[in-house]
């Protein structure tokens, strides 16, 4: 008979894995608390309007590559879907002079030097370790501990630019990297994409992917790419049941036997695939016993482990004027109102989307950057909604003065649609301490050490999802969403090749 798979959770990594087990021959079911599968990677209207959650770029456009396959395969991407690729990654200001990263990364250089000559010998060797990272293709075939020695011999040849840049930036994080240059200007630009904590790699790796031209935007941004995997697990023969929410496993002996649901009602299977928050699979669904050690290590040293949060804002403009043209990091220091605000805030608008807003007006999005301590203070202010919106609206206009002081063209034109905070994270997602990603793995990390996917003591329980594999985002919950299944194979003595 045909072996049942339960999927926790229909985010990016559910649905992924749902539709690689229906594919492997399992039937599965997904059980969705929201009303709408996507998870994190979604988005809402307002007021005519559509408010994008989730992607900015994203890695595994490109045909060719291992990550290509899988988002195909799920039907996030292919060629139905047209992918939007902008010429620069970002653009960040500071003291009225700005600098942006191009797809042509010559240009970048350029004008990198002619900023600041006095860094040309640093900007040189940065240059040259993002065009070593403009070919990396993240391995995502079959997980590590499937590949056989001949496997790993050619993965590592495959590897040499990565395994360069990883000596190269060996034990060094951002703030590392930042210290090496003399322009405050050039050390903005790096810590504006990837915090400070995080490995210095991670800006080379990241531009570079982009300048490879790796980094797009599927047409229709993240809910639409959620729906498009959620039809695609249905064609299959999927079934999701959203509105659903689990509140425990069920456990006999060794073996998880089903679920329960908030209603209490049961539902068996052979297997349990929780694509969910770990910190809500460990204190919610099963016992924290249960938790892997490496696991637990990241939650309990939170200073080696870093979670961040986030004030967003969408605002309607009166407007088809598009004074933008992509992503702008600003300085912000000068109107925080409180020491778990950023310095740096990101805008953007969605010209790209026409369908984002009414004919003639666009959509623009503010991204604040918080520290982990505001968690606890959203959390404590949204035990008084009154308060909590009074809050959100009294920040969202402070943003709203910044941006029409740095962009007099929107000045008068600007309306709040919505704002959301890591509470709102945390209630719709179950996200740890209401941050959208997973951990930050400092240089103080244990580097070798990443959570293992499976449950010990359970025979039938696999994990996936961005929390098990650090840094999180899409794409890693995908990749995370695939190896579950053939985890699961593995299990059974199939062939685990899809």
């Amino acid at each position: 008979m045909t072996k049942k798979i339960i999927v926790i959770g229909g985010g990016i990594a559910g649905l992924t894995s749902g539709i690689y087990g229906l594919k492997a021959g399992y039937e599965v079911s997904i059980y969705e608390k929201n009303n709408i599968v996507g998870g994190e990677c979604t988005g809402w209207d307002r007021k005519g309007y559509h408010i994008d959650n989730c992607i900015h770029w994203m890695m595994g456009t490109t045909k060719g590559t291992d990550l290509y396959d899988i988002w195909k395969t799920v039907g996030a991407v292919g060629d139905h879907v047209e992918i939007i690729r902008n010429n620069n990654m970002y653009t960040s200001t500071l003291n009225n002079q700005s600098i942006t990263l191009w797809d042509d990364i010559e240009k970048t250089e350029r004008e990198l030097i002619e900023l600041s000559k006095e860094d040309e010998e640093e900007i040189k060797k940065l240059i040259k370790n993002v065009k070593l990272s403009m070919n990396v293709e993240i391995p995502a075939d079959k997980a590590m501990e499937f590949k056989g020695p001949l496997e790993l011999i050619k993965m590592m040849k495959t590897q040499k630019n990565t395994l360069k840049i990883f000596k190269e930036y060996e034990n060094e994080d951002t703030q590392d990297l930042m210290n090496k240059f003399k322009h405050p200007l050039i050390k903005c630009m790096l810590s504006d994409f990837c915090p400070k904590e995080s490995g210095a790699l991670s800006f080379p790796m990241a531009y570079g992917n982009f300048v490879g031209g790796d980094g797009g935007v599927p047409r229709g941004g993240s809910r639409a790419m959620a729906l498009r995997m959620e039809n695609k697990f249905k064609e299959l023969g999927g079934q999701i049941y959203t509105n659903s929410s689990v509140k425990k496993i069920i456990i006999e002996g060794n073996l998880a036997k089903g679920i329960v649901l908030d209603n209490e009602k049961e539902i068996y299977g052979d297997y349990i695939i929780p694509s969910c928050d770990t910190d809500y699979t460990f204190n919610a669904l099963l016992d924290k016993p249960y938790m892997d050690p490496i696991l637990r290590n990241m939650y309990e040293r939170e200073d080696d482990y870093l979670i961040y949060g986030m004030f967003q804002v969408a605002y309607a403009i009166d407007s088809k004027e598009d004074l933008l043209g992509g992503e702008i990091i600003l300085d912000c220091s000068d109107i925080k109102i409180a020491p778990w605000m950023g310095d740096r805030m990101t805008i953007k608008t969605y010209a790209y989307e026409p369908s984002f807003a009414p004919e003639g007006k666009q959509i623009l999005q503010v991204l604040l950057p918080l520290d982990v301590k505001a968690y606890d203070y959203w959390m404590s202010l949204y035990k008084n909604k009154e308060e909590y919106n009074n809050k959100k609206e009294e920040l969202a206009n402070i943003l709203l003065k910044k941006i029409e002081a740095s962009y007099e063209g929107y000045k008068g034109r600007m309306e709040i649609l919505d704002s959301w905070t890591p509470v709102t994270y945390k209630r719709y997602c179950n996200a740890y301490k209401g941050y959208n990603q997973a951990f930050i793995m400092s240089k103080r990390a244990d580097k070798k050490a990443y959570p293992s996917a499976y449950v010990k003591n359970l025979d039938n329980v696999i994990l996936c999802g961005q929390w098990i594999n650090p840094p999180g985002g899409v794409c890693g919950a995908a990749i995370t969403g695939k190896f579950a299944i053939q985890r699961i194979l593995k299990k059974e003595k199939k062939d685990i090749n899809i």
